[in-house]
């Protein structure tokens, strides 16, 4: 069951990680995760003990070797043999590729690799990195954390397509066709910028309801479908004045706002900065 992949040619375009927690944890003998439906994407790799892990309903054995892969989304349970309680070394983290999406959703992938013992003297010495450069204070550690996140999700990646059958268990399955709804929102968000945009027409772009589409959308996205309007129109906004001597009404129309007043106000809020002094810092840097 390797890895089947319907992706554009490079799904990982301007790829970000956004790490919520990483962590090494010897499990108490009467450890359990009651079933809970996670917001993150995540690995979950069992270093001692046995156990077993829960996605969606599907349970599977747990035992030293084991790398589990979740996404966003799932409902998720865990517990083990209090003779023989776990060690895990576990990440989770939000992916947000070009448009916003996260590409693993795209994705059918294993739910649980067994990694065979060459595999894990590369693996797990990486991931007891990434947990100390996770808590490490230092202010380059952010940065070496989000890296090693992403160079362990590729890892992951490779033995979902490298190894043998017997070593690869459970699927999850792609999602492209949500996806595919949200991705084509995005494209109409970016082509209809200067026009008056509302959640029913975003929604009904998507062949949708306007509750259910908030929801998938914020599921995707990270956040609310106006919310993704107001940041792009302000992205946009920040564009046009850089790019050129277009007037503030000007760029006020060119991203939708009737009321060049309405315009400022919004873009001080987001950036700090009226846009006139935006557009001078930029041609001057070092005015004040």
């Amino acid at each position: 069951m390797a890895a089947s992949v319907e992706l554009p040619a490079d799904p990982w375009e301007g790829v970000t990680a956004e790490l919520r927690f990483a962590d090494l944890f010897p499990c108490p003998p009467h450890w359990k995760i009651e079933p809970y439906a996670i917001e993150h994407a995540g690995l979950f790799y069992i270093w001692k003990g046995r156990g077993w892990i829960e996605h969606d309903g599907d349970r599977m054995d747990a035992q030293p070797g084991d790398l589990f892969l979740s996404r966003a989304g799932m409902q998720v349970a865990a517990g083990h043999d209090p003779q023989r309680p776990v060690t895990v070394l576990s990440t989770g983290f939000i992916l947000r590729a070009r448009g916003g999406i996260d590409p693993l959703r795209r994705m059918t992938l294993p739910r649980r690799l067994r990694l065979p013992a060459p595999e894990r003297r590369a693996f797990v010495p990486r991931f007891v990195e990434l947990v100390h450069a996770f808590h490490d204070p230092a202010p380059h550690a952010a940065l070496a954390a989000r890296g090693l996140t992403l160079h362990l999700l590729a890892e992951a990646l490779r033995f979902a397509e490298a190894l043998p059958p017997e070593c690869r268990a459970g699927e999850l399955r792609a999602r492209p066709g949500e996806a595919a709804r949200i991705s084509a929102v995005l494209e109409l968000i970016d082509r209809r910028i200067a026009e008056p945009l509302t959640l029913p027409q975003l929604a009904k772009a998507a062949h949708l309801s306007p509750v259910y589409f908030a929801n998938l959308f914020r599921r995707e996205t990270g956040m609310p479908p106006m919310e993704f309007v107001r940041r792009r129109r302000m992205e946009r906004a920040r564009s046009l004045l850089a790019a050129g001597d277009a007037s503030v009404e000007e760029v006020a129309a060119a991203v939708g706002f009737d009321d060049p007043f309405h315009f400022s106000r919004a873009f001080r809020k987001a950036t700090g900065q009226p846009p006139s002094a935006y557009r001078a810092a930029l041609k001057n840097p070092f005015s004040k």
